[in-house]
Formats: C-alpha cells, sequence, structure tokens
C-alpha cells in the first residue's frame, strides 16, 4: 500500500502530487502536475476499495466506469479523463483540473436570488446533465460543491461522478458476489427517497438540481426545509414569493414520487427553457404565498424597440459629452479638424461609458437604466470588462453589416443582436 499522503510522490514517473484537495470514506483527491505535459495541472483521484479480498471484480468495475468517464468527459463541459491506473492494490483516476469558484461559494445562507438568476443557472446546470443522462449515466451526487463556474463565462462544469465511488463501497458475500453498498453515494438534502434506498435514477439527479434551485431561492440550506407530513413533499413555497409557472416547475423537479418528476435532464430542460419564453404583463398579479419577501418574474429578453430606444438615449448622451469635450480642449474658434475630433471623442468616450457601465453592478449603460433592462451573460450573472469591451467593438459588425446585425435579433431565440453573439451576452428585462 501507498502512504496515506501523497504529496511529494511521483505517481506513473510523471504524474507529481503537489497538495491533497480532500478526502473521505470514498477515497483521497490531489492536485498534481502532469511532467509529461508542460507541468499541466491535474487532479488526482485515489479510491480506497474496502474489499481487497475481490480485487478482480474491483478492477474490472474500475475499468468499466473510467471508460464511462472516458466518454464523458468528451462534453466541454466535464473534466478530461487524462488516465487511469492501479498501484500497489490502489485505484487512481487522473482528471483535468478546473479552475474556477464552485456553486457552493456563491449559495450564501439567509441570501436569496432573484427568480431570473436561478433559472439561468438551472438551465445552465441541466444543458451539460442532458449530455450526461443521454449516456444513461446518473451523476448520483448533484450539489453546488460539484458544479464549478468556469471563467469567463460561468459556464457549469460538472465535476466528482458517483459511479466510481459505488465500486470502493461494495460488500461481498461468502461467495463473492456483491452483496450491498457500504455507503449510499450522495448528499443529504440533495437526494431524493429512492436513492436513499440506494436505487438512483436519472431523475434523482432532476431532484438534486431542483433542490439546489431552491435553496438558492430562499437562502436555506435543503436539509433544513420541512416536509409535509401527509405527502413527504418539501415546504418551501412560504419562504418566497415566484411565478407560478416557475413554481410548477420546481415542484415537479422535487417530487417525492419519481413517476411524479421530470424522468430526465431533457425533460426537465425543456420546461426551463419554456419559462424563458414567457412574458407576464404587467397587469397580471401573482397571488403571493404567506410570509414572502421578494418578488421575481420569469426571464424576459428585451425586444428591438425597447433596445432601440435605449440606444438613441446613450447617443445623445455621447455626442453632448463629446461637443463638451471638444470645446474644453479646443475652445469654440477651433473649427479645423472639428468632425474627425468629434468622431474620436465619441468612439473614446463610448467606449469608456459602454464597458465600464455595463460590466459594472449597474449592469446597464443610462439608456438601458431609464427602460429596465441589463445586460448578462449567458448565465444571468454579470459580464466581465473583456466580454464588455468585446460587445462595443463587435457593434461595428452590427453597423456594417447595413444593420443586419441588429434586425437578426427579431430571429434569435433569446433576441441577441450579433454584437451580443459575439460577446456571448444577452439584453434582459429587469425582474420588477
Amino acid at each position: 500500500m501507498l502512504q496515506q499522503n501523497l504529496v511529494g510522490e511521483t505517481l506513473q514517473g510523471h504524474y507529481q502530487v503537489i497538495s491533497q484537495l480532500g478526502g473521505g470514506g470514498f477515497g483521497d483527491t490531489f492536485l498534481a502536475i502532469d511532467t509529461s505535459k508542460f507541468n499541466r495541472q491535474c487532479v488526482v483521484k485515489r479510491l480506497k476499495p474496502q474489499n481487497q479480498s475481490t480485487m478482480q471484480w474491483v478492477e474490472q468495475a474500475f475499468e468499466r466506469e473510467a471508460r464511462m468517464l472516458e466518454a464523458l468527459g468528451k462534453h466541454p463541459r466535464i473534466p478530461d479523463l487524462l488516465g487511469f491506473f492501479q498501484e500497489q492494490q490502489e485505484f487512481f483516476l487522473v482528471q483535468e483540473f478546473i479552475s474556477g469558484d464552485n456553486l457552493r461559494s456563491h449559495l450564501i445562507r439567509g441570501q436569496q436570488w432573484d427568480e431570473n438568476r436561478v433559472i439561468f443557472i438551472l438551465q445552465n446546470i441541466l444543458e451539460v446533465l442532458e449530455f450526461v443522462h443521454q449516456h444513461g449515466v446518473v451523476h448520483r451526487d448533484i450539489k453546488p460543491d460539484n458544479l464549478i463556474l468556469q471563467k469567463p463565462n460561468n459556464q457549469i462544469v460538472l465535476i466528482d461522478f458517483g459511479a466510481v465511488k459505488q465500486i470502493s463501497t461494495q460488500v461481498f458475500n461468502t461467495q463473492g458476489q456483491v452483496a450491498s453498498t457500504t455507503y449510499v453515494v450522495g448528499t443529504q438534502g440533495y437526494m431524493p427517497i429512492e436513492q436513499m434506498r440506494g436505487h438512483p435514477m436519472l431523475c434523482s439527479d432532476i431532484y438534486a438540481v431542483g433542490m439546489i434551485g431552491i435553496e438558492a431561492l430562499t437562502g436555506v440550506f435543503p436539509h433544513e426545509l420541512g416536509t409535509d407530513p401527509n405527502t413527504f413533499e418539501v415546504i418551501w413555497r412560504p419562504r418566497v414569493l415566484v411565478s407560478e409557472d416557475f413554481a410548477r416547475v420546481l415542484s415537479t423537479m422535487t417530487a417525492y414520487h419519481p413517476s411524479q418528476r421530470y424522468q430526465n435532464a431533457t425533460q426537465a430542460l425543456q420546461a426551463i427553457r419554456e419559462l424563458t419564453q414567457t412574458v407576464l404583463p404587467s397587469n397580471v398579479k401573482q397571488t403571493p404565498p404567506p410570509q414572502s419577501v421578494t418578488t421575481n418574474t420569469s426571464i424576459r429578453y428585451a425586444g428591438f424597440s425597447t433596445r432601440f430606444a435605449a440606444d438613441i438615449i446613450d447617443k445623445t448622451i455621447l455626442i453632448i459629452a463629446s461637443f463638451m469635450f471638444d470645446f474644453m480642449t479646443n475652445g469654440a474658434a477651433n473649427a479645423n479638424g472639428f468632425w474627425g475630433r468629434l468622431f474620436f471623442y465619441y468612439i473614446v468616450i463610448g467606449f469608456v461609458y459602454a464597458t465600464v457601465m455595463e460590466s459594472s453592478v449597474i449592469q446597464a449603460t443610462v439608456g438601458k437604466m431609464l427602460l429596465g433592462i441589463a445586460v448578462t451573460d449567458a448565465s444571468g450573472n454579470r459580464i466581465t470588462f473583456e466580454q464588455s469591451a468585446k460587445r462595443y467593438f463587435s457593434k461595428i459588425l452590427s453597423y456594417i453589416t447595413f444593420l443586419f446585425g441588429f434586425f437578426i435579433a427579431g430571429f434569435t431565440t433569446k433576441k441577441q443582436t450579433l454584437h451580443d453573439i459575439v460577446s456571448k451576452s444577452l439584453v434582459i428585462r429587469k425582474s420588477r
């Protein structure tokens, strides 16, 4: 057996372990560098089989599940499997290291996300989970800790699949046959009843995703929520005001009986995408549950007329600012090169104005703020300065295509212009 702490050791001649990331009953996780690949960072996972007397079965099962992870790793939002091997009767997986914050660091107890943001994050999770379910794989341990927000666009990367963990928890009878598992793979609060009983299904993952949505909306950890003594359904509605359509989707995702849930990520994703197309008229009132604390609506993408009006306001501001700057620096009498200077000032001031304001906590220029719209990334979060700069300069493409770049917003599902698509951004109406 290898020593307990692998820090400082080199595995397979080129995986140099530099620190320990975590550990538990299933195994340990280490950060390493692959000296054969330009010192690229990677994650080494050491599994701890509970029964050493059936190593042949464990080895076959480990290789089978590793091959599954290798196939799933072809998706850009699932870590690539770089290698798997056995050393001194211990089993190792080497996976791509994903930099970024996990979702747990963004879910703070007592802080409630608005509905738009929750819908965005659920769609983000379900998009990658759909690929997993299409391969017939149940993740088994979906929770905020296993969802990495990868920079710069905060796309969800799904890590730490539970299938391989299951191998290291098998219990065998005297004939060497699998009798049971010593642990249920999963995390309290995110596991539905059938998974607790050792029978995970595709819809078990959907339950976990729904509970993440409820946690973000309410600011309450799932295991702290009560259940109805008659139906065993999770009680969360009294804690937050949410649109009826979204409440129905979340309730379906987290239904106590598996047959009443969306059966896979494709079905759940379809329901979430339908929400993003919903426009709630301002004269339609939502019936608040008791003790509700916040108000939200479904995602509403800004239309052409609203964006055009906001653009007129912003252009007026920029033209006035350019005139004033030219007057202060060159005086009223200096007419030589006036229009050239004015154009230059307009471009420079416009760049500072748009990029700073749209990448700030305001997420909008003055024109957009006045008309109740904001710029977000594909996940509903604030865009980076780099994204905002790309958005500003790619507007040139929208202009030089004889404004076609603007008009394509009428043909895209999220009402994106050409510069929205290039910068991977959205313009949405703010929740009221």
